[in-house]
């Protein structure tokens, strides 16, 4: 994915609400709806456009479905966008 593709999504409220939540620790989505007061058909979309672009991960355990951050992907992107902008 193009740092382009990363910096917009990152550019969505929700979804570095979503990121800081998930930067605690693992949560399943129920966890993920109460503590951002949001519905879960739209934390389920965040959470898609996320797990798609890799920033976070997804481990099914029986009916529950539980999210962490991919935190080498963003460890890799941030020295990639640090490289980009010769800094």
């Amino acid at each position: 994915m193009e740092i382009n593709d990363i910096l917009y999504l990152l550019a969505d409220t929700t979804r570095l609400r979503i990121l800081k939540l998930l930067k605690q620790g693992e949560q399943n989505v129920t966890k993920i709806v109460e503590s951002l007061k949001l519905s879960q058909p739209t934390v389920s979309h965040h959470l898609k456009r996320l797990e798609g672009a890799g920033l976070v991960l997804k481990r099914q355990y029986k009916r529950w479905v539980f999210y962490q951050v991919n935190k080498s992907l963003l460890k890799s992107f941030i020295e990639d966008f640090g490289l980009e902008l010769d800094l």
